[in-house]
């Protein structure tokens, strides 16, 4: 079990533009994964209002750094920005997981 304490939060509106621009992404069922290989490790986790209110929002979030927090260690450093995609609550936990793992390794993360 990995700890997310190694990956700093992305917050400026410059680094978003640049992983959105730059990054390779992957799209799954769940979510969209962008990952820009860098020294930092940097992670962003983000649900737009597209998903639902408020709660249901954060509870996609939960569930997506939760699984990211599962494989963490075995990830190539970078920078990754995780978008919920509308639906995804309707999704079991393992489907989820088996979702995420598949799009790091479509996008040659994971070591």
């Amino acid at each position: 079990m990995g700890s997310l304490a190694n990956f700093e939060s992305l917050s400026d509106s410059k680094e978003f533009s640049s992983v959105y621009k730059d990054a390779k992404r992957w799209h799954s069922e769940v979510c969209v994964l962008f990952y820009k290989p860098s020294i930092q490790n940097k992670l962003a986790v983000v649900a737009s209002k597209k998903v639902g209110k408020a709660v249901v929002r954060n509870r996609a979030k939960r569930l997506l750094r939760a699984v990211f927090l599962e494989v963490c260690d075995e990830l190539e450093s970078g920078i990754y920005v995780i978008v919920a995609k509308n639906g995804l609550n309707e999704f079991r936990f393992d489907k989820i997981q088996k979702n995420v793992r598949w799009s790091l390794k479509k996008l040659g993360c994971l070591k």
